[in-house]
């Protein structure tokens, strides 16, 4: 392990062994199966939301909205199918999401007794922000003709009326069936950064005066998300989560956030191990069963290059929340540097499937790049770094791109690809990346294929042309 935290200087391994910084994306998506929970939609008297939040009915005045993190309503999804006996689908989606995103600590979600009071009836998305005391009102409806059903969700800040998701969902019928719930936990899925990216967006607009704790960490959470390997955001994120301890000294979630910023400093002296995982001891002591926190905590370990140990923290991760998107990628990439390439490969295409508009979908196409790469599989590898850097460009993407573009026969491009790489990553050493192959893949004969590859890509021997793999 020791090996690997020297590589990550030059690779910002950073990207990849964290994942799940979309640490700090974590979603949780509950289990569906239509007919059992269209009876529990049918008999259920009462369900608190499970944020803590006690149901608070329709009230006549209006109450101050909740400003310490975003607050949510998920009205009950409208049945257009015309089908009374549909009704039950329709309750049962809006049952799951609100269970979904309750298990998530960071958002205030109101009880589905509350919300439940509006059913069947045509109201304004400001009158429920006033009556219930939200930010955001989550609206849908469910279609079914003939096999097919189509679910369409739209999440709207209710203070401005403005859209901040939208998405629809064509299934066939028999799909839902045997899939469970795969379209609640899209919907689930989605709304986790949907709900981020619109509050660190509220947050860029704020005076500075404005901002309260966690409009600091969550800006300052998205921020280092867009570029894992930026050093400039990872100082900007220290910095916020300290001015968020100074209003609240207690918050996890900010101990949380500065552990990971300070676990990505590391790598460039600027800051200790020790002192991330000072940070992080603080925040799992204040809030020990809170998935998100275990998430940067398997995300710091990591960071570090204790990998195994993370491996055992993103397996927990996923016990407190078994659909977390980037619990699942983050446990992948792990295994990528455990020598378990298969396996990396099923989580991240799980995690791709999960949250396929996540703001990290560029850094887990990135490390599904470095995996298929491992295994031999370079085409594929190919095409998923391609993607990779499309999205948003990053360490990880263009040095699997230009070892990949090499050990396929496309020299030029590959060069590149690998200029590219070096002006990312000054003073870059190509024996760096020998040690990293046999660090990653799973026997020597596929070490020396990624080492060679990555010396084609960086013009040690021009004179040669790459044959195409086989």
């Amino acid at each position: 392990m020791e090996l690997l935290a020297s590589i990550f200087d030059w690779i910002g391994t950073n990207e990849a062994v964290l994942s799940g910084i979309a640490a700090t994306i974590v979603i949780v998506g509950v289990l569906f199966t239509p007919v059992g929970k269209g009876l529990r939609a049918l008999f259920r008297k009462s369900e608190l939301s499970g944020s803590g939040a006690a149901d608070r009915g329709i009230v006549s005045e209006d109450p101050p909205l909740v400003v310490d993190r975003p607050s949510i309503a998920v009205l009950p999804f409208v049945n257009l199918s015309g089908d009374p006996a549909h009704e039950y689908l329709a309750d049962g989606f809006t049952e799951d999401i609100i269970t979904g995103l309750s298990r998530v600590k960071q958002f205030f979600v109101i009880a589905r007794n509350s919300t439940f009071t509006y059913k069947g009836k045509a109201v304004d998305v400001q009158q429920v922000s006033r009556e219930l005391g939200v930010r955001y009102v989550l609206e849908g409806s469910v279609r079914m003709a003939g096999d097919r059903v189509r679910v369409t969700a739209q999440l709207i800040d209710a203070t401005t009326r403005a859209h901040a998701w939208a998405e629809r969902f064509d299934r066939k019928l028999e799909g839902i069936l045997e899939l469970d719930d795969e379209v609640t936990e899209a919907i689930v899925a989605a709304l986790h950064p949907a709900l981020r990216g619109a509050e660190a967006e509220r947050a860029r607009r704020a005076s500075p005066g404005d901002l309260n704790a966690w409009a600091l960490v969550n800006r300052a959470w998205v921020a280092v998300q867009s570029d894992l390997g930026n050093v400039e955001t990872a100082r900007a994120a220290i910095e916020a989560c300290e001015e968020a301890l100074a209003i609240d000294s207690d918050y996890a979630f900010a101990y949380a956030v500065l552990a990971h910023a300070r676990s990505l400093l590391a790598h460039e002296h600027e800051a200790t191990p020790e002192a991330a995982l000072e940070a992080l001891r603080r925040a799992l002591q204040l809030a020990p069963d809170d998935p998100t926190v275990h998430h940067c905590h398997a995300a710091v370990l990591g960071n570090l290059g204790r990998t195994e140990d993370g491996i055992r923290a993103w397996t927990r991760a996923l016990e407190l929340d078994p659909n977390s998107a980037g619990a699942r990628a983050g446990l992948g990439i792990a295994q990528i540097y455990w020598k378990q390439p298969e396996q990396a490969l099923g989580n991240i295409d799980a995690a791709l499937r999960l949250s396929p508009r996540d703001p990290l979908t560029y850094h887990w196409l990135g490390s599904r790049a470095l995996a298929c790469a491992v295994l031999g599989r370079w085409e594929e590898a190919l095409a998923s770094a391609r993607e990779s850097v499309e999205r948003t460009p990053s360490r990880i993407g263009y040095a699997v791109l230009a070892a990949a573009l090499a050990q396929t026969g496309r020299v030029e491009q590959a060069h590149e690809a690998y200029a590219e790489l070096e002006r990312r990553i000054p003073n870059l050493d190509l024996e760096a990346f020998g040690r990293l192959a046999e660090t990653v893949a799973p026997d020597a004969e596929s070490a020396r294929a990624i080492a060679d590859a990555v010396r084609r890509a960086a013009g040690a021997d021009r004179s040669t042309r790459a044959q195409p793999a086989e």
